[in-house]
């Protein structure tokens, strides 16, 4: 059986460069480890895609003009699972996912102002072993094309932390002041999950 390990935070909190991290030293460990893959965020794909259209016919645009949909969301969490359960096939005892279709519905949240059942029903697609989530304490934001912005990242921090404490799989915080203590927290929390 594979436990499932999610990292979800608001933009720039470091759960890409988190879960590389992580997937580097599992694999480290080699045996049953030696596999462990990591899964990518898709929505973050599905926004260069949508600006890459957007560009194509208005060479000025950004992600302020960007419209958004609901079907987007479902499209995402869709991948999003496809991805995962890609991964999952090949990997060993852990997975680690850089967000999953669960931090979608908070994203749509965020975007449509709402939520609905179909990507509500799609976050309920595996059990997960732990959520690990990065906050936006000591970690500089790193600007680029598609991220929001700086000024968003506490209240989504906050959000998460709220709708975290609301479902039922455990979970921990990691916050950037000292990156190898939020890599130890990580490791050893993983491990009791695992029960290595």
């Amino acid at each position: 059986m594979t436990d499932r390990v999610v990292l979800v935070g608001a933009e720039s909190t470091g759960t890409t460069t988190l879960t590389r991290e992580l997937c580097e030293m599992y694999r480290a460990r080699g045996g049953e480890f030696a596999n462990t893959q990591w899964v990518r965020e898709f929505g973050r794909d599905m926004s260069f895609i949508k600006l890459d259209r957007a560009r194509a016919i208005d060479p000025a645009a950004d992600m302020d003009t960007l419209v958004w949909t609901d079907d987007d969301f479902i499209e995402i969490a869709r991948e999003q699972n496809r991805i995962e359960d890609e991964a999952a096939a090949l990997t060993g005892p852990l997975l680690l996912c850089d967000t999953d279709a669960w931090a979608t519905v908070i994203w749509q949240e965020r975007y449509m102002g709402h939520r609905t059942r179909d990507v509500e029903a799609l976050a309920q697609h595996a059990p997960r072993a732990l959520y690990i989530l990065t906050t936006d304490e000591g970690v500089a934001f790193e600007a680029d094309e598609i991220r929001d912005g700086e000024h968003l990242r506490h209240a989504m921090t906050n959000r998460f932390r709220e709708c975290l404490e609301e479902q039922a799989t455990p979970f921990i915080e990691v916050s950037g002041l000292n990156r190898a203590a939020r890599v130890a927290a990580a490791v050893a929390a993983i491990d009791g999950v695992l029960g290595v």
